[in-house]
C-alpha cells in the first residue's frame, strides 16, 4: 500500500479525531451498547401531571434486537449477554407495569417477549462461569439487576448465584457507597445504576460534569430516575449521547460519551509510534490535539481520566504522558506516580480489585519515553519484572481487564521491550538488571514471536474471526520484535508473517465493521482505534520492507508494499506441456524484460521419450474402485456444508463448483483408503471397493485421485489454494496416522487426544471446502473454528450410531467399531470411566465378529453411563455451535437456515 495514502489517512483521522474535543460535551466513538440502551429507555417524565416515557426511541431500540431466543447480543463475552439481557428484561417488565403513552397497545407481543428473555437470562446464567469474568464492575452489576428483578417479580437461582454475590461482599468491603456523597470522584459514580436502593441520589448532583455522571448513559439515567428533582441538564446529555454518538439517532448509546482523551490518546500515540509524520508545527489538528492534551494534563495536576473532569486513572495519564512525550512536549511522570504506584505495581485506581496488565504497560511505555528516564529506573525495573512474571505465570496467556485480545497485551510489551531495549543498548539505563533487559525481556519476546507465526490464519489474520483490530496488534507485535531477532531465518519468518498479515488489511474495506475487543461494562468496539491500529501497522510493516528490503516469498509471490509491482513466479500449467507460462497469459520475463520469443523447443527423439497418450480406457481402469464407491447413496453432508457456507461467503459458482468437486473426491478417496486400513467388508450396504478390486488397486485408486484433485486446485488460479490442500492432506494423514495407532497398539486415548485428532482428520476435511472458499470469497471473516466443531460434532454422531442405529448396522454390519478394534469416542469414554475394569479394551483387543460378544460389549457401556454423557456431549457441543453461527449473524452476515437444518440432521436419534 502506497505509503503517501496512508500517511493521508492518518492526518484524515487526526483531523476526526479533533473535530468535537473542543465542543462543550467533546467526543466519543465507542458502539453502541444495549445495556446502557436498555436504562436509558427507562427513564420516564411528568409534566402538567402527565407521565411519559421519554426516550422511546431507545425502547424501539431494545425490539428491535432482542433474538428469537429471548436474549440480547453477547458481543464478544457471556458476561455481555448477561447485563445486556438482564438490563432489557427489566426494561420490558417496567414497560409493561407502566405504558404510559403505549397505553391501548396489545401487551400480549410484550409478556411473550419477557417470558422468552427470562428463559433465555437462565440459560445464561446456569452456563456463565462467574470466576472466568474480567469485565470491571460486573460484580456489583448483575447482583443489581438480579435484586431490581426480583422486585418485579422475575427471580434467578444458578450455580455460581453465590459466588458472584460473595465478590460482591468482598468489593463493598473495601467500598461503601456512602463514599459517593464525598466531594471525591470514584469509579463508581460511572455505575451510580447498582447503588438504586443503597444510597440517596439527591446527594450526588455535586459529580455531574456537562450533564452527565462519568459520561455514563446508564448512571446518568439512574440519577434522573431517582433523584426527587428533575435535572434539565442530564435530560439534554442523553439526547446529545443519542444524536451525536455512534448510534447516530438510531435509538443505541454507548457505554460512555464523550471519551475524547482515551481515543485521542490510543489513536494518536499509535499513529506517532508507528513513524507517521505527524507534528504540530506542519498539521493544525495535530497542534490542537497537543494544545488540548497539555492543557488538561496541567488543569489536573499531572494526572487524567478519559475525560476532562473525571476521576483520573494511570491508563489515561500514561497515555497523555507518552503522547505529549512523542510530540516532543516536555512532561513529568512524578504526579502518575505519585497517584499511582503501589509496592509492586501501578493501580489503574483507587480501590482497584485486580492489576491491570495494560495498565502497567502503558505506565511503563510513559517511563522509558521519559525525558529524565534515568530518574525512573526504579519505577521501570517494577514494571517490567510485574509484567514479565504475569507473562510467565500465565504462560504467554495474560487476560487483561480493558481489552479481551490477548494479542492487545503482547502488542504493549514488544512495543515497551522494544524500547528498553533501544535504550539499554544506547547506554542508557544501565542500573537495570543485565539479565533482565539483555535475556529474559527478550527471550519472552521471542516467544511470543514464535506464537504469532504459528497463530497465524492462513487468510493471513490473527483470531479466531479473523479480526481487522486483531491481526493489527499481532502485525505491530512482530514489527516491534524483529530488531530483537539475532536469526535471519526467524527475521525471515517474521517478516513473512508480517507481509501476509498486511496484504490481509488492505484487502479490508474501512466499511467491514468494527471488532468488539475494548471492555467497559459490556464489550465494545471503536472505529477510529480499529482504524488508527490498522494504519500503524500498515506504515510499521512498510517503514520494515523498506529498512530490510530482503525478498519475502508468500505462496510463490514476492511481496513488497508501498506501491512497488506484484511479481508472481513462474508456474507450470499443464497445457503447455511442460514449458514456462506465466499465469492469465502474461508472457515470461528474461531480465524483467518481456520476451517476444517463443519458449525454447524440445527435441523429437522418438515416441519412446516423450509421454505416452493416456486413453479414456486406461483413467477407467484406474477410477473403477473410486467410481464404485461414489455410486453407493451417500449423507452428502460435505456438500450441504459448503453450500451453507456459500449462504455467507458468496463466491462465483465457477469457483463453488471447484471446491464441491475437490471436497468429493478427496472424500471418497479417503474412504478407499479407510476401508483397507479398518479391513472393513461393508460400506453403505454394499461390498467395499477393496473386496471387490483387490487392495493394490483400490489403494492406487484412491491415491491416484489425491493428485486429480491437486489438478482441480489449480484451476482456481489462486496461489493460496494449493497450500491450502496440501496442508489438509498433511492433517488428514496425521489424524488417521494416530487412530491408527492406537488402534493398533491398543492404547487407548484421552478424550482430548481423540478430539484433537477429529479435528486432523475428520475437520480437516470439512476446513478444506471453508478455507478454499475463503480464499475465493471477498469476505474476510474466518470460519475455521465453527467449522472444526462442526466436524467434531458430526464424527462424535457417527460414533454413536455405529453403536447404537440399526441403520448403521444394516449398513456397516453391527457395532463395526469394535470388530474393527477402533477407540471412538463412546468406547473411549467407556473405558476410561472404570480404568479398572478391562473387559471392554480386551473385548476390543478380539477385534470380535460374534454378536452376542458385541451386545455384551454395549450393555458394559450402559453400566459406565456413556452413551448418556455421548448425548449430553454432543448436546452441549450443538449448543456452541448455534452460538457461534448466531454471533455471525449477529455481526451482519444473514440468518443461515442451512446451518440450523444441518445441525438438526446431526441427531442421535
Amino acid at each position: 500500500m502506497d505509503t503517501a495514502f496512508l500517511q493521508q489517512s492518518a492526518e484524515g483521522l487526526v483531523a476526526r479525531l479533533t473535530e468535537q474535543i473542543d465542543s462543550p460535551y467533546g467526543s466519543g466513538f465507542m458502539s453502541p451498547a444495549i445495556y446502557d440502551t436498555a436504562w436509558v429507555s427507562m427513564v420516564s417524565k411528568t409534566v402538567d401531571g402527565e407521565t411519559f416515557w421519554l426516550f422511546p426511541e431507545c425502547f424501539e431500540y431494545l425490539l428491535q434486537h432482542q433474538h428469537d431466543d429471548g436474549s440480547w447480543i453477547a458481543y464478544a463475552s457471556s458476561i455481555d449477554g448477561i447485563l445486556n439481557t438482564a438490563a432489557s428484561l427489566l426494561a420490558l417488565k417496567r414497560h409493561l407495569n407502566s405504558p404510559y403513552q403505549m397505553q391501548g397497545t396489545p401487551v400480549e407481543p410484550l409478556i411473550e417477549r419477557i417470558d422468552r428473555a427470562t428463559a433465555a437470562l437462565q440459560t445464561q446464567l446456569d452456563r456463565w462461569e462467574v470466576d472466568g469474568t474480567v469485565h470491571v464492575g460486573f460484580e456489583l452489576l448483575v447482583p443489581a439487576l438480579l435484586d431490581y428483578l426480583a422486585a418485579e417479580g422475575v427471580c434467578f437461582t444458578f450455580p455460581g448465584r453465590d459466588r458472584l454475590f460473595s465478590i460482591r461482599q468482598e468489593k463493598l468491603a473495601r467500598f461503601q457507597p456512602e463514599y459517593l456523597y464525598l466531594p471525591v470522584q470514584t469509579p463508581a459514580v460511572h455505575s451510580l445504576e447498582a447503588f438504586i436502593g443503597s444510597i440517596d441520589f439527591d446527594r450526588l448532583a455535586h459529580h455531574k460534569i456537562q450533564g452527565s455522571f462519568m459520561a455514563s448513559p446508564s448512571s446518568t439515567a439512574a440519577f434522573l430516575m431517582y433523584s426527587s428533582h428533575w435535572d434539565d441538564d442530564c435530560e439534554q446529555y442523553l439526547r446529545h449521547v443519542l444524536h451525536c454518538a455512534a448510534g447516530h439517532g438510531s435509538g443505541g448509546v454507548p457505554s460512555a460519551f464523550p471519551s475524547t482523551i482515551f481515543e485521542l490518546t490510543w489513536g494518536l500515540s499509535t499513529l506517532l509510534g508507528a513513524g507517521f509524520d505527524l507534528q504540530p508545527d506542519t498539521s493544525a489538528p495535530v497542534s490542537k490535539a497537543c494544545a488540548y492534551l497539555a492543557s488538561s494534563f496541567t488543569a489536573q495536576g499531572g494526572t487524567v481520566g478519559f475525560l476532562p473532569g473525571v476521576g483520573a486513572d494511570a491508563d489515561d495519564t500514561a497515555k497523555t504522558i507518552l503522547t505529549l512525550r512523542l510530540l516532543d512536549r516536555e512532561v513529568s511522570c512524578d504526579p502518575m506516580l505519585d497517584a499511582f504506584e503501589t509496592r509492586h505495581h501501578f493501580r489503574t485506581y483507587p480501590h482497584e480489585r485486580d492489576p491491570s496488565f495494560s495498565a502497567n504497560c502503558n505506565v511503563l511505555l510513559a517511563l522509558v519515553n521519559a525525558t529524565e528516564v534515568e530518574r525512573y529506573t526504579a519505577q521501570i525495573d517494577k514494571a517490567s519484572r510485574f509484567l514479565y512474571t504475569q507473562f510467565r505465570n500465565s504462560q504467554l496467556n495474560v487476560r487483561d481487564k480493558w481489552n479481551l485480545s490477548p494479542f492487545y497485551s503482547w502488542m504493549l510489551m514488544a512495543q515497551a521491550v522494544a524500547r528498553l531495549w533501544d535504550l539499554w543498548h544506547q547506554g542508557g539505563v544501565q542500573s537495570l538488571s543485565n539479565e533482565l533487559v539483555a535475556t529474559e525481556l527478550p527471550g519472552l519476546l521471542s516467544e511470543m514471536v514464535a506464537c504469532l507465526v504459528n497463530q497465524q490464519n492462513t487468510t493471513g489474520s490473527w483470531g479466531a474471526r479473523g479480526s481487522r483490530e486483531e491481526t493489527a496488534y499481532a502485525v505491530l507485535t512482530l514489527a516491534y520484535a524483529v530488531p530483537l531477532e539475532a536469526s535471519r531465518e526467524t527475521r525471515q519468518a517474521i517478516r513473512t508473517a508480517i507481509v501476509r498479515g498486511s496484504a490481509y488489511l488492505a484487502s479490508l474495506d474501512c466499511g467491514d465493521g468494527i471488532d468488539r475487543l475494548w471492555v467497559e461494562k459490556v464489550t465494545y468496539g471503536s472505529e477510529v482505534l480499529s482504524e488508527a491500529y490498522t494504519l500503524a501497522a500498515l506504515k510499521k510493516a512498510a517503514n520494515l520492507l523498506e529498512e530490510e528490503p530482503e525478498s519475502v516469498q508468500v505462496n510463490g509471490v514476492s511481496a513488497k508494499l508501498n506501491g512497488v509491482k506484484v511479481e508472481i513466479e513462474e508456474v507450470v500449467d499443464s497445457s503447455t506441456n511442460g514449458q514456462v507460462q506465466a499465469p492469465n497469459g502474461f508472457q515470461p520475463k528474461i531480465d524483467g524484460v518481456e520476451s517476444d520469443k517463443s519458449p525454447l523447443p524440445v527435441a523429437d527423439t522418438g515416441r519412446h521419450c516423450r509421454p505416452p497418450a493416456w486413453t479414456m480406457e486406461q483413467e477407467q481402469i484406474l477410477l473403477g474402485p473410486f467410481e464404485y464407491l461414489e455410486t453407493m447413496p451417500g449423507k452428502g453432508i460435505r456438500s450441504q456444508f459448503i453450500h451453507a457456507f456459500n449462504t455467507w461467503l458468496q463466491i462465483p459458482g465457477t469457483s463453488l463448483e471447484v471446491v464441491d468437486k475437490v471436497v468429493s473426491m478427496l472424500h471418497t478417496a479417503s474412504l478407499l483408503v479407510d476401508d483397507i486400513e479398518d479391513n472393513s467388508n461393508l460400506r453403505r450396504g454394499l461390498p467395499t471397493a477393496h473386496r471387490i478390486f483387490g487392495t493394490a488397486q483400490t489403494f492406487n485408486s484412491g491415491n491416484y485421485v489425491y493428485f486429480l484433485a491437486l489438478r482441480e486446485i489449480e484451476s482456481l488460479r489462486n496461489p493460496q489454494a494449493v497450500s491450502i490442500y496440501v496442508d489438509s492432506l498433511i492433517h488428514l494423514h496425521r489424524g488417521q496416522g494416530m487412530d491408527l495407532f492406537w488402534r493398533d497398539s491398543q492404547i487407548c486415548p484421552t478424550e482430548e487426544e481423540y478430539l484433537d485428532m477429529v479435528a486432523n482428520k475428520t475437520g480437516g476435511l470439512f476446513c478444506l471446502a471453508v478455507q478454499l472458499m475463503q480464499a475465493e470469497s471477498s469476505v474476510q471473516v474466518d470460519f475455521v473454528p465453527l467449522v472444526r466443531l462442526l466436524g467434531v460434532i458430526f464424527q462424535i454422531c457417527d460414533d454413536y450410531l455405529n453403536l447404537q442405529s440399526t441403520t448403521y448396522t444394516h449398513n456397516k454390519g453391527l457395532c463395526e467399531d469394535l470388530t474393527e478394534g477402533k477407540f471412538s469416542f463412546p468406547i473411549i469414554h467407556s473405558i476410561r470411566a472404570n480404568p479398572g475394569n478391562r473387559q471392554l479394551i480386551n473385548i476390543l483387543k478380539q477385534k470380535p465378529e460374534e454378536d452376542d460378544i458385541k451386545r455384551h460389549a454395549l450393555a458394559y457401556m450402559e453400566t459406565t453411563n456413556t452413551f448418556q454423557y455421548t448425548r449430553d456431549f454432543v448436546r452441549e457441543l450443538k449448543a456452541q455451535a448455534m452460538e457461534l453461527i448466531e454471533q455471525f449473524e449477529q455481526q451482519g452476515f444473514q440468518k443461515n437456515h442451512e446451518f440450523r437444518r444441518i445441525l438438526a440432521r446431526m441427531s442421535l436419534d
